[in-house]
């Protein structure tokens, strides 16, 4: 029996991993080892995971925020970066194919794991401008060694003189469930307040500030919000609680402080309106990125509930700047399509 190992950085990357897994044969002894987070995503799926499994303070974010870098590292980062070092170390050699997923600590795992591995790269492009967020001098170097590279754009792949097969974080997005829309709502705005926990509550402060804006300006809006505790919604709320896919696929601009979810809602064709927020995820240089990665598609103002607000009417009664930053996100996030052919060339690789 083939033995595979994945080794997935994050949130984005693990749900990239685990809808990879689904089309993978039964026929394969499968491990994961989650790099960053408690990868629960994985225990429903027919594999085995290991590894400390420790969620750190930052949300796996202190490489963007340094003053989070600290509490990571007073709850034990460096054990549990000594822990995995340890079991990678102790696995050499011992695999058939390795699949990292993510940036340069997934890619330094499949050299250290020294099997021949795969690499997706769900997170650096060379839309990026900013330092680090685009392919490093040694990341490049790194790559040179993959039996197979996967970039997340044409551009990237065009450069890297790789393969790009549509972006992976568009086959993540799920199916959503019956949408409908009241015939006295004219318009839905979808609030994302990203996904690591501590930042969620400094959020909602933010998007209720705003709603109170945007009521002013009509009567007739609906807020749908992705939250994975609805309890943090105190009293009477504005906002109707819908899983992440309802709420981009149903929303018609989406206020977000999201990483992968802001993409992934641009990718579908939604202007995004951002600002800087107060936790470690979203801060004012992760947002800056990526308004070079959206470009047209993101309008990024200041953390003032008036200015968003603003900013949202505008685009959603401006037509001609809707559809452009529509096609804006579409271009710059790509199809979908990606996980089905990475799968197939991971088989193609075992056999």
């Amino acid at each position: 029996m083939k033995k595979i190992i994945f080794l997935p950085n994050g949130h984005g990357e693990d749900q990239v991993a685990a809808e990879i897994l689904k089309l993978l044969p039964n026929t394969l002894d499968i491990t994961v080892l989650p790099l960053v987070g408690d990868g629960k995503i994985f225990d429903s799926l027919p594999v085995k995971v290991i590894g400390p499994r420790k969620i750190m303070p930052s949300g796996g974010f202190s490489a963007r925020n340094l003053w989070t870098l600290p509490l990571d590292l007073y709850s034990g980062l460096f054990g549990t970066l000594r822990e995995q070092w340890k079991i990678l170390e102790e696995n050499r050699g011992k695999f058939d194919l390795a699949v990292g997923i993510g940036d340069l600590v997934p890619l330094l795992a499949c050299k250290k794991i020294k099997s021949p591995f795969v690499f997706v790269g769900v997170n650096k492009s060379d839309y990026y401008h900013t330092f680090s967020y685009s392919y490093t001098p040694w990341e490049k170097w790194l790559l040179k060694s993959a039996v197979k590279v996967y970039a997340r754009d044409r551009v990237t792949a065009e450069h890297l003189k790789v393969e790009y097969a549509g972006n992976p974080l568009m086959d993540t997005i799920g199916i959503p469930g019956l949408l409908y829309r009241e015939q006295e709502v004219k318009r839905v705005v979808g609030f994302l307040p990203g996904t690591r926990e501590a930042d969620v509550p400094k959020n909602l402060e933010d998007f209720e500030r705003i709603v109170k804006v945007l009521q002013q300006l009509d009567r007739n809006f609906k807020f749908l919000i992705a939250l994975k505790q609805p309890k943090l919604l105190v009293g009477p709320t504005p906002f109707e609680v819908r899983p992440f896919a309802d709420v981009i696929y149903g929303s018609d601009i989406v206020i977000g402080l999201s990483g992968t979810g802001n993409e992934q809602a641009a990718g579908l064709g939604k202007p995004i309106v951002a600002f800087p927020g107060r936790g470690a995820q979203y801060n004012r240089r992760f947002a800056r990125a990526q308004q070079e990665l959206l470009d047209g598609a993101l309008a990024l103002v200041e953390r003032d509930p008036k200015k968003v607000a603003d900013e949202a009417w505008e685009i959603l009664t401006d037509q001609g700047r809707y559809n452009y930053m529509s096609r804006e996100g579409k271009l710059r996030m790509g199809e979908a399509g990606a996980i089905p052919k990475i799968s197939r060339d991971i088989v193609k690789l075992l056999s």
